[in-house]
């Protein structure tokens, strides 16, 4: 297992497998607990470690195959990380793909050519892009998360809770959410930013609780907050992303908006009418419920990794 997106990483660590981990979960420290099962292999967290490239990670590959015989798979997310196990056709390797464009034609091609890679995705338009290009079926394994954990919203502080790191730098929907929620309770956590203060896991949760409406943003139909929001019962205002009416039903659990007027009028319906931001919390809860239980992320994991392994 190597460094990736620490709340997928957390997430596919609560399957309950024996992990090794390329570096120290401290890095993660402000984004998720540690699991009791991650094993780290080094010793202490420095922030030098953000530098390092596919030397150093390479590094502490051979230091794991020097000291265990019981590597079952390699777990990637990132595509810098096949570099790291490219050449190596020994130990059998699962590719968790987010977007399709993230790998080129020709990687695609190739890693779908070989018998030592498993390729997995969370993203249905993903999945349905590799079945028309390719012809093949990828398992879709969309995210899970506890719900006992988020249980309880209670939406007292009249607030606007986003949850996205690097917002301003990535070219989303940042300006118009700043435009939308001009003179607007919000709060924005952003793990990225030094400005803004750290978080932890159980004061993050408490915000998905206690916040009246989550405002949602990002790159594709979903992200890992957006689940957790949903799971933690509250109402969305969702940015209209592609994809995102499978999340996000407008008038049913939530509201997607094409402006920033719609976005600061639906968020003043749900500040002002408790009421109505619990009905379509509700409904958020019973949709995350549904298809996000973490019980069912354990279940589909653990059946993909034993046909992986034998």
């Amino acid at each position: 297992m190597v460094p990736m997106h620490p709340g997928i990483q957390y997430h596919f660590a609560r399957c309950g497998l024996p992990t090794y981990l390329l570096g120290h979960w401290d890095q993660f420290k402000y984004w998720r607990p540690k699991p009791a099962n991650i094993i780290n292999l080094r010793k202490r967290y420095s922030p030098r470690h953000l530098d390092y490239g596919v030397d150093q990670y390479m590094r502490l590959v051979n230091r794991l195959r020097r000291h265990s015989d019981e590597i079952g798979a390699v777990w990637m997310h990132f595509p810098w990380q096949l570099r790291l196990f490219w050449s190596d056709t020994t130990v059998p390797k699962i590719y968790f793909v987010a977007k399709e464009d993230e790998l080129s034609v020709e990687t695609w091609s190739a890693l779908l050519d070989r018998s030592d890679v498993t390729l997995v995705s969370y993203y249905r338009r993903t999945t349905e892009w590799a079945a028309a290009r390719f012809g093949v079926e990828l398992p879709e394994i969309q995210l899970g998360i506890d719900p006992d954990e988020y249980a309880g919203w209670t939406g007292r502080a009249p607030v606007i809770l986003t949850v996205i790191h690097s917002w301003a730098m990535r070219g989303w929907n940042y300006d118009t959410y700043r435009q939308a929620t001009d003179a607007l309770p919000t709060l924005h956590v952003d793990h990225l930013d030094p400005a803004k203060p750290k978080v932890d896991y159980q004061q993050l949760i408490d915000l998905f609780k206690t916040s009246r409406v989550y405002l949602h943003d990002g790159e594709r139909e979903y992200t890992i907050v957006l689940i957790e929001a949903l799971m933690a019962g509250m109402p969305i205002v969702s940015f209209a992303l592609p994809g995102i009416e499978d999340y996000v039903v407008h008038g049913s659990n939530g509201f997607v908006c094409r402006s920033a007027d719609e976005v600061r009028d639906y968020c003043r319906l749900l500040l002002d009418d408790h009421d109505l931001a619990a009905r379509l919390g509700a409904e958020s809860r019973r949709l995350a419920l549904a298809r996000h239980h973490e019980g069912r992320w354990r279940t589909d994991w653990s059946s993909l990794i034993r046909s992986v392994v034998g």
